[in-house]
């Protein structure tokens, strides 16, 4: 499914690749920003399982770089000792699918979400049509799966079928060395959660969609979600 790059970071092996164009990348480097406003309040030093394939990486709500900003990145293949790839589910860049295939046909304004920082020349896709539909994909929640013959997902698209809640388009993955998420976990920058369920994963890609994982993990989390998505503008 994967292989690692020279930089030791794992990445995809059977992306769609497809140039994006200077949209995207205008998109991404006007706004990407650091913000380095944290409390120590915000770590709730949870230990937390091992991320397992479906698993959902919860960012902290203090994580302030754009790409994982309030993001929720679904683990698509775990670090088992080669490091980690994942995409973030719940950013929308603010194009549509026409944006960079003006030749696929769709009677519906397709979105493209952001999936992370790296490989941002390649197109991954998460569906609930199933490998019935789409050979090759494999299943990384309950009733979701990923990739697989981008020809059978194209062929859907343009017979009109429905793909709002169906078919989500990424551009972009989010990328760890050999033993970072573990890193990570132990600075506390994420929650894991297990089994987020196809309406989490498949949700329309705003901040409610993190609130909604977050809302997951009951009480004790409650205060994540008191602090606003700009502490600026409290």
């Amino acid at each position: 499914m994967t292989a690692v790059a020279e930089n030791g970071v794992k990445s995809p092996k059977n992306a769609h690749f497809r140039p994006i164009g200077q949209q995207i990348w205008r998109f991404y480097c006007t706004f990407a920003t650091m913000n380095n406003w944290d409390q120590d309040i915000y770590h709730l030093r949870d230990e937390q399982p091992q991320p397992q394939r479906g698993s959902l990486l919860v960012a902290k709500p203090t994580v302030g770089d754009f790409f994982f900003k309030r993001s929720l990145v679904l683990i698509v293949d775990p670090d088992e000792g080669e490091g980690a790839m994942g995409v973030v589910v719940n950013h929308y860049t603010g194009y549509n699918l026409r944006d960079i295939m003006p030749e696929i046909e769709s009677v519906e304004e397709i979105p493209l979400f952001l999936g992370g920082p790296v490989g941002t020349q390649m197109m991954f896709y998460m569906h609930t049509l199933g490998p019935e539909v789409v050979p090759e994909a494999i299943e990384v929640g309950d009733g979701v799966w990923f990739g697989g013959d981008f020809d059978a997902i194209k062929r859907y698209v343009e017979l009109g079928a429905p793909v709002e809640g169906r078919i989500k388009f990424i551009v972009g993955y989010s990328g760890w060395e050999k033993d970072q998420i573990a890193s990570e976990l132990k600075r506390h920058d994420w929650a894991v959660l297990n089994n987020g369920g196809r309406d989490l994963l498949m949700g329309e890609g705003d901040d409610n969609q993190w609130r909604n994982a977050v809302a997951r993990f009951g009480d004790r989390y409650r205060l994540w979600l008191n602090l606003p998505s700009d502490p600026n503008n409290n």
